[in-house]
């Protein structure tokens, strides 16, 4: 890794950001932004990136994954919410190719293919096509 400028901010709050040379928010050796209540958020050249595990943590547990600003994560759900619900997202788009794109703690499930809402049986009539051409 090559040597990098930042400037610190500390807060009387207890707020801590940090910049690159550019002012953008940016700490490629950790959070660039802790808030007082334990939120941390991890910034690249001002987008919200973490290829290490989730860019956003929240005091309550939720964790957000986020590349170059973009919502996601190839390994699993890019949203998970501390009441159980969970969001898989790809590129900054709602998108599970291997079932529900979004699970509510009720259990009720959605289902996206590249941003777009279908119906499950939209869903086993795509996957079964998509089989078929991969094949």
């Amino acid at each position: 890794m090559k040597n990098e400028s930042m400037t610190a901010e500390i807060y009387t709050n207890g707020k801590i950001i940090y910049r690159n040379t550019s002012g953008q928010l940016h700490n490629p050796l950790g959070p660039a932004v802790v808030w007082p209540d334990g939120r941390q958020e991890h910034w690249i050249n001002g987008k919200l990136h973490n290829e290490n595990g989730p860019a956003v943590t929240w005091p309550d547990g939720s964790k957000d994954y986020y590349i170059n600003g973009n919502l996601h994560n190839e390994n699993g759900p890019a949203v998970v919410e501390s009441d159980g619900k969970i969001e898989f997202w790809v590129n900054g788009n709602l998108h599970n190719e291997n079932g529900p794109a979004v699970v509510w703690p009720d259990g009720h499930e959605e289902y996206w293919i590249y941003d777009s809402l279908i119906s499950k049986a939209e869903f086993k009539a795509w996957k079964a096509k998509k089989t078929i051409k991969t094949n």
